[in-house]
């Protein structure tokens, strides 16, 4: 299978505390997917001045992907400013907008910066916990990325970039389409009707994006659930779970939606959120790695 090369470098959020070798190491696997470039970027507020002891975690976090990965270009960006337009600006459309995520942070100042890099940026943003949880018992470990659809006009982009992704990753894809109940409703109270409409939107879907990673195993789950309770479930073991934001009018955005921040706060795994800006249009058939 060849890599896919896109013009924009792999971009990597780093903060005052250590980054993980298991999100450098992501870094590195996505450049070497992509151009081969990866843009280390340090920021701090723009209250605080920038002195040679701030650089520190950029600099050992630039050591360990010169020393690991020779054969990438690896830049280091540490500045002062907002740390959120630092980051979105130094992405392109082509880039992944990685964050290491330590203490499952949304509510707290660096994870209103998450959010609205989910919101901002160009391109998907891929929160890594830096700490992987214990894996729920009885759940199953396996090599394997799950995304979710639910249906709405995100879903072409999200599926064939979550195709894309099980391609370049040599891992299958595990399809989850939820249905969820009226509001104050149980599961079981879902339409057959409704299940069966999201059972034929899913196949039209699914059908559409399968040419760009026909070769891909792929498994499909429609649940009658909560998305978020379905999608957290089926991503215990897995390595990656994909997700769409669920708005797509930007005068109103203000941070994902309620599935992709209980997805964020809940995952075991690596979560990657397509925002408004940052869904990629589906390349052509032939286009795609092969």
């Amino acid at each position: 299978m060849a890599a896919r090369t896109t013009a924009d470098p792999v971009v990597l959020g780093v903060d005052d505390g250590l980054l993980r070798p298991r999100v450098l190491d992501r870094a590195i696997g996505e450049a070497r997917r992509r151009t081969g470039a990866v843009v280390l970027v340090h920021a701090h507020g723009p209250e605080t001045p920038v002195a040679p002891w701030y650089d520190d975690a950029g600099a050992r976090a630039q050591s360990y992907l010169t020393r690991t990965a020779p054969d990438l270009d690896v830049q280091l960006v540490c500045r002062a400013g907002d740390v959120t337009d630092t980051l979105v600006g130094a992405c392109g459309a082509g880039s992944v907008l990685i964050l290491g995520d330590r203490h499952r942070r949304l509510g707290t100042e660096a994870g209103r910066g998450t959010e609205r890099a989910i919101v901002e940026a160009p391109c998907p943003v891929l929160v890594i916990p830096e700490y992987r949880g214990p894996t729920p018992q009885g759940a199953q470990v396996r090599r394997a990325l799950v995304v979710g659809v639910d249906g709405g006009p995100s879903s072409p982009a999200v599926l064939a970039f979550a195709l894309r992704s099980a391609a370049d990753q040599h891992v299958p894809l595990e399809v989850v389409r939820a249905v969820p109940p009226p509001a104050g409703a149980e599961s079981a109270d879902v339409p057959e009707s409704d299940l069966a409409e999201a059972r034929q939107q899913l196949a039209a879907v699914l059908a559409a994006a399968r040419s760009h990673a026909p070769d891909v195993p792929v498994e499909v789950e429609l649940v009658a659930d909560r998305p978020a309770r379905a999608l957290l479930e089926r991503a215990a073991g897995a390595d990656e779970l994909v997700v769409g934001h669920r708005r797509d009018a930007t005068a109103t955005l203000r941070g994902p939606g309620s599935t992709a921040r209980s997805v964020l706060a809940g995952a075991p795994c690596a979560v990657a959120v397509l925002g408004p800006l940052g869904r990629p249009a589906p390349v052509p058939a032939g286009d795609s790695a092969r």
